[in-house]
């Protein structure tokens, strides 16, 4: 058992481990995909599927470019005219 800095007592675990295993308390569990705390099977994507979810991302970080480029025009365009 720790404390918190209220003084609260808390229970302390222990993690070790290395991938998708980690041992928790002695006990071996999967995290992510499957395993305990959810999540998707990232590292196991083969090429094509790696690809195109790189392509996806770069075009929503490109929209989200421009957006914020627009976004920032209206507000200096807006700052101008109270001017």
């Amino acid at each position: 058992m720790t404390t918190d800095k209220k003084g609260e007592k808390l229970q302390h675990k222990e993690l070790q481990g290395m991938g998708n295993k980690i041992i928790v308390d002695g006990k071996e569990q999967v995290v992510g995909a499957g395993g305990k705390f959810g999540g998707v099977h990232l590292a196991m994507s083969d090429a094509s599927v790696q690809e195109k979810n790189r392509a996806m991302l770069e075009a929503m970080f490109e929209k989200e470019r421009r957006r914020r480029e627009r976004e920032r025009k209206l507000m200096e365009k807006r700052e101008s005219d109270e001017k």
